[in-house]
């Protein structure tokens, strides 16, 4: 399948360079992008774009969203769900309507930097090593002020019939599994996907970097075809 990697925050296309690989292995052609736009919208409208460009309804695409992206992916697969076969969330998932990413990160002449490192919590931080952090300080692009605080919506409820994946990091998936179950507020639209898979990945919260052949192996099991009832 062809499957679209978009990164979350602070982050561009080359983040995915050691989980592609799984994927390419695995007979799925891989497309990596830098997200565009100053607004949340323009980031989904340029997702959006993409897909029209590279998918059908006969021959639809994966996306698989990391973090801050994976509302963007949630939100370009309800204006175009015809042409989604899955959503891969990593280590995210799709916010609620009204939700946004994070209103708290502070803005700094007019954009939004990488934060310093002990604002995260242990788990988040888990396997970042410090030659990995500061590999990531010199990759770290700033985000536009509005985008962590631009609000999610949705229109079609046709995006509830698209399979999805989380691969949770910092969470367990038994946890977070546990958590869809009780309807909690902020977990609206994995409640109401019709197809839903939690894996589970133990690691931090940026596992293209700390668990890259891992991650890769799960977006592929994912992705595999289910085995069928009778002969």
């Amino acid at each position: 399948m062809h499957v679209i990697l978009v990164p979350g925050f602070w982050l561009d296309a080359s983040a995915w360079d050691d989980v592609a690989p799984a994927l390419v292995e695995a007979g799925h052609a891989v497309q990596a992008v830098t997200r565009r736009g100053d607004t949340l919208d323009e980031q989904v409208s340029s997702l959006v774009a993409l897909l029209d460009q590279v998918a059908t309804p006969e021959e639809p695409v994966v996306v698989a969203g990391h973090s801050g992206a994976g509302p963007i992916a949630a939100m370009a697969a309800d204006r175009r769900p015809s042409l989604v076969a899955h959503l891969l969330y990593v280590d995210t998932f799709p916010g609620p309507e009204g939700g946004c990413v994070n209103d708290e990160l502070p803005v700094v002449d007019g954009v939004v930097p990488l934060p310093s490192w002990d604002v995260w919590e242990a788990a988040t931080m888990r396997g970042m090593s410090p030659e990995l952090r500061e590999a990531f300080e010199r990759r770290a692009v700033p985000e536009p002020a509005s985008v962590p605080s631009d609000r999610f919506h949705y229109a079609d409820p046709a995006r509830h019939r698209i399979p999805a994946t989380v691969i949770t990091c910092e969470i367990p998936a038994e946890d977070l599994a546990q958590m869809v179950a009780d309807h909690q507020t902020w977990a609206a639209e994995l409640v109401a996907t019709e197809e839903l898979t939690i894996v589970g990945l133990e690691t931090g919260h940026w596992p293209m970097f700390t668990a890259p052949r891992e991650l890769g192996e799960l977006m592929v099991q994912a992705l595999a075809p289910k085995p069928t009832d009778g002969p």
